[in-house]
């Protein structure tokens, strides 16, 4: 090995597959759902640019539940360009504390990247969450940058019907849908090796059970005999 090399080595970015992955002082944020955090070595990274790319309302949002869902922080959760409309109640049963949210909707991607970047670089998000058609590599480096210098994730949300670029990421994943459940894709992580087909189980609506033992548990609102005669 000459001195080039040796000195490249040394850089604390180069990671090697040999040395596997060292976690020691790296909290991650855990899903929730035990297949998935294990293959991401212990949840999502706690910074940094995640591209998720699935079918819209397919529970994408759903799986990010306990990521949202952080202890109350004086800290900001941001949506940018969503495609629908993010609706309180729903945030709200996540636990989520409200005047700690907002939702920004840009006239078009450019203004969206934009406000995604001012909002890594001001220091006042724990997390971005932005929706986009088909990110180029250019401007996901200056979120990938602004995210892992300012301790901010950024969730880059795009479909599935788009094409795939390779981005600079720290974690990139695809969703799929089952009758059951979700299934996802680890498609590149840093620090770690790729996975496929990995079930992720959400439970959307109650089932039978639940509602027959919630009206079983009612009051009737009405009852009497009535006799002929």
């Amino acid at each position: 090995m000459n001195d080039a090399e040796f000195s490249l080595l040394q850089l604390p970015g180069i990671w090697r597959a040999k040395e596997g992955l060292n976690v020691s002082g790296c909290t991650r944020q855990e899903t929730g759902h035990r297949e998935l955090d294990k293959a991401l070595n212990g949840g999502f990274p706690p910074s940094g640019l995640v591209r998720i790319r699935s079918h819209l309302g397919i529970g994408e949002l759903s799986l990010l539940q306990s990521i949202i869902c952080q202890p109350k922080s004086q800290k900001l959760l941001v949506f940018v360009a969503a495609p629908g409309l993010v609706q309180a109640p729903w945030l709200k049963q996540l636990g989520v504390d409200l005047p700690q949210v907002y939702v920004i909707q840009p006239p078009n991607d450019n203004e969206a990247l934009w406000a995604t970047e001012q909002c890594l670089k001001s220091g006042a998000c724990r997390m971005v969450v932005l929706w986009q058609t088909a990110l180029q590599p250019k401007p996901a480096r200056r979120l990938q940058v602004a995210a892992t210098h300012n301790h901010t994730l950024c969730l880059l949300m795009e479909s599935l019907q788009s094409s795939r670029l390779s981005l600079p990421v720290t974690l990139d994943l695809a969703l799929h849908p089952s009758e059951q459940s979700l299934y996802a894709d680890i498609l590149k992580q840093q620090g770690g090796w790729p996975r496929e087909n990995i079930p992720v189980r959400l439970q959307h609506t109650p089932d039978n059970s639940a509602i027959m033992k919630a009206m079983a548990a009612a009051s009737p609102i009405y009852s009497g005999s009535s006799q002929a005669g």
